[in-house]
């Protein structure tokens, strides 16, 4: 009986710890969270707050986490990326525990560009192989490279064509920016190209560009001075693109690049090509001289086919014709108007006069009818 009493006592003891180490195995402190997410170039930073209920930060002492395995840039502050597994210590009554964490570093931030050419002229007869890197840089906190997609671009064809140009770092975050690439004779002009120049190209030089009714107004009567380079106008070269959007989103087949701002010098190269190839009179009928064309304002386009040619079939000139006003433009060289003009009709030459242009059209007048100013051959 005796025995049978003590065997009974020493269950009950047994019992009795059992469940006090249950007890005190069930209020034991528990990470809430167990993994981390950091950006990189972020300095690393975990509190016992960050890990531990309101409830068990009563109870815990001594806490610490060790992140001595984590290896730090080079000569920097922040970690590199990586998976990284950091142990956690802490005591309760004394008692000390360990855990562990788990910290990933990752980088998700896409370069910037520092440096970025809206547009780059290039000579004409360059190829794939030109060097842009003058024009584009790109930062992040990892290395990046720059690369080009130069696909549209035809490098043997004067014009303006766009180019992707994606800046990617280590990590294969990117970014995409467009610009546009204006390809075009060298600026020198050889002396058989400057005997075309005669005395009324010269006269320009000196003059100053001329408004009327707050439009500039460039034609064979009036002319713009060899230094006045504005580049495209902003403004316009966003409506020009808008309009070209439109119409492919319509199915029209339109290019999305166009012929824009020429300077000067482009011009003259330009147009004593024509002459040498069609003589001057025919070239006149097409082509301006320097200083007289309405490119030189930035504020003139040539649209083109998506076949590359100048746009002359007639679903994309109807819808030119009907829906240019509503974008700021006017085509300028209407059929029918050459001797007020004093060009062949180009249904494919869009020029801005922002809003002005609804009026222009509905009166069914050339610009030079319409401002009532002179117009025709030089």
């Amino acid at each position: 009986m005796k025995k049978k009493r003590i065997i009974i006592g020493a269950v009950s003891s047994m019992l009795v710890l059992t469940a006090s180490a249950g007890t005190w195995y069930l209020n034991q402190p528990c990470l809430i969270y167990h993994d981390f997410n950091f950006e990189y170039g972020k300095p690393i930073s975990i509190t016992k707050e960050d890990i531990f209920t309101q409830e068990d930060l009563k109870r815990i002492k001594d806490f610490k986490i060790d992140l001595s395995d984590i290896k730090n840039e080079k000569d920097k502050e922040y970690p590199e990326v990586g998976n990284y597994e950091c142990k956690v210590t802490y005591s309760k009554w004394f008692i000390p525990h360990t855990s562990s964490i788990q910290i990933q570093v990752e980088d998700t931030t896409k370069p910037k560009f520092s440096k970025f050419s809206d547009v780059v002229e290039i000579p004409l007869g360059s190829d794939q192989n030109y060097d842009f890197s003058s024009y584009f840089l790109a930062e992040d906190l990892s290395e990046t490279s720059i690369q080009y997609k130069m696909e549209k671009v035809d490098f043997l064809n004067p014009g303006d064509y766009r180019m992707m140009i994606i800046a990617s770092d280590t990590y294969g975050n990117s970014i995409e920016k467009e610009c546009i690439v204006r390809v075009q004779y060298e600026k020198e002009t050889s002396s058989q190209n400057k005997s075309a120049e005669n005395e009324e190209d010269q006269s320009v030089v000196s003059s100053d560009p001329y408004y009327v009714q707050g439009i500039m107004v460039v034609n064979k009567k009036h002319g713009l001075p060899a230094n006045y380079a504005p580049q495209e106008n902003a403004e316009a070269g966003a409506k020009i693109r808008q309009l070209i959007a439109d119409m492919q989103s319509q199915g029209y087949a339109i290019s999305s690049s166009y012929s824009g701002y020429r300077s000067y010098s482009y011009q003259s190269s330009l147009y004593n090509n024509y002459v040498n190839s069609y003589g001057q009179a025919q070239a006149d009928r097409f082509s301006a001289r320097p200083g007289y064309s309405e490119h030189q304002t930035g504020l003139a386009f040539d649209l083109k086919h998506s076949n590359g040619t100048l746009v002359e079939t007639t679903p994309e000139v109807n819808w030119i014709a009907a829906h240019a006003h509503e974008y700021g433009f006017i085509v300028r060289y209407p059929s029918g108007k050459e001797s007020v003009t004093g060009y062949m009709p180009e249904p494919w030459h869009l020029r801005y006069v922002g809003d002005q242009a609804s009026a222009i059209y509905a009166s069914g007048l050339t610009l030079e009818e319409y401002l009532g100013i002179s117009g025709g051959g030089y």
